[in-house]
C-alpha cells in the first residue's frame, strides 16, 4: 500500500535536507583542500629578454605535502654581448609550506658558495671569494662605458605567513663588499677604473660621467603583506635605462592562504555553526517523520 502524501513529501524533504547537510560539510572541508602557499626566487633577471638568463625558482604548495622546495644554483652566466668570463655562482631557493608560510632567497656569491633557507625561513650565505660580474659595454656620444660588479655576497630574502596573519612577514637584502667598477673608453683607450662601494642603505654616489649612463637602486623592499618582496640590486644601463634593466637577487613570498584554510586547523566558527544548524534541522525532521508514521499507524 502506498504511503500517504504527507509521508511522501516529508521523505523527499528529508532527502533534500540530508543532501544540504552533506554539501555544507563537504564545502567546509574543500576550503581546507584549496590551501596554497607560494614563493618565487630569481638570482638574475634582465628585462626584455625573450628567454630568461636564469629560470626562476617557483614553489607552490596546495596543502597535500608538508613542504615544496625549488632550488637552482650554477656558475654566473655571461650577459648578452659580454665576452669576459664571470666568476662566482648564482643561487636561488623558494620554499612553500602546508602551514600557510613561505620563504625565498636569491642572489650571487663567490665561487664555492651557496644560499640556503633554514627551517625558520632564514636565508644564510656561504662564500669563499668574490663574485665578479661583467655588465654589457656600450657607447654614448662617442664615449664607451664598461662596468663590473664585485661582491662577496649580494642577495635578497623574504618570508610570508597566512594572508590574514599579523606576523611572519619580512623581507630584506644583504650587500657584502659590493663594489661597482666603472671605466670609460675614448678613441679605443681605456681610462682609469673608478671603484664605487655600494651598500644596502643607499649612502653612495656615482660620479660623472658615469652617473648619466648607469643607475643603481638597492634593497627595494615591501613587507606590508599579504605578499612580501625584495630586490637586492636594480641596475639601469644607458640613459634612462635604455640599454638594459637588470635585477640581481629578487625574492617574492605569498600571497598565502587564510589562516582558516590551512590544513589541520578546525573549521571556521561560521562553518561549524552552519553545519550544526543543518544537522539540527535534519534531526528535527527525522523526529517529526517518526511521529507522523506512528500517528498514521494508530489511526489505521
Amino acid at each position: 500500500m502506498s504511503r500517504p502524501t504527507g509521508l511522501r513529501s516529508l521523505s523527499h524533504g528529508l532527502r533534500v535536507v540530508a543532501a544540504a547537510a552533506a554539501l555544507t560539510l563537504l564545502t567546509a572541508g574543500s576550503a581546507q583542500a584549496a590551501t596554497v602557499s607560494q614563493a618565487e626566487a630569481s638570482a638574475i633577471q634582465i628585462a626584455a629578454l625573450s628567454t630568461p638568463l636564469i629560470p626562476s625558482s617557483d614553489a607552490t604548495n596546495d596543502g597535500s605535502v608538508p613542504t615544496v622546495t625549488d632550488s637552482l644554483d650554477g656558475a654566473i652566466p655571461l650577459f648578452p654581448g659580454v665576452t669576459l668570463t664571470n666568476t662566482g655562482v648564482y643561487s636561488q631557493t623558494a620554499v612553500a609550506g602546508d602551514d600557510g608560510t613561505s620563504a625565498a632567497c636569491a642572489g650571487i656569491v663567490g665561487n664555492g658558495g651557496a644560499l640556503s633557507v633554514g627551517d625558520d625561513g632564514t636565508c644564510s650565505a656561504t662564500t669563499s671569494g668574490p663574485a665578479l660580474v661583467n655588465l654589457p659595454s656600450f657607447a654614448v656620444a662617442g664615449t664607451g662605458f664598461r662596468f663590473r660588479l664585485e661582491a662577496s655576497s649580494l642577495y635578497s630574502y623574504c618570508t610570508a605567513g597566512p594572508a590574514d596573519g599579523t606576523s611572519g612577514f619580512s623581507a630584506g637584502s644583504t650587500l657584502a663588499n659590493v663594489t661597482l667598477i666603472a671605466q670609460t673608453v675614448i678613441l679605443g683607450i681605456p681610462g682609469p677604473q673608478v671603484r664605487i662601494p655600494v651598500n644596502a642603505n643607499g649612502s653612495f654616489s656615482i660620479p660623472a660621467p658615469f652617473s648619466s649612463v648607469i643607475s643603481l637602486d638597492v634593497n627595494k623592499v615591501d613587507t606590508t603583506g599579504p605578499q612580501t618582496s625584495a630586490t637586492a640590486l636594480h641596475i639601469g644601463l644607458g640613459p634612462n635605462s635604455s640599454i638594459a634593466s637588470i635585477d640581481i637577487g629578487r625574492s617574492v613570498c605569498g600571497d598565502n592562504a587564510l589562516t582558516a584554510d590551512v590544513p589541520g586547523l578546525p573549521l571556521t566558527p561560521g562553518g561549524i555553526a552552519t553545519a550544526a544548524a543543518t544537522v539540527a534541522v535534519l534531526g528535527g525532521s527525522v523526529y517529526a517523520g517518526r511521529r507522523l508514521r506512528k500517528d498514521h499507524a494508530a489511526a489505521a
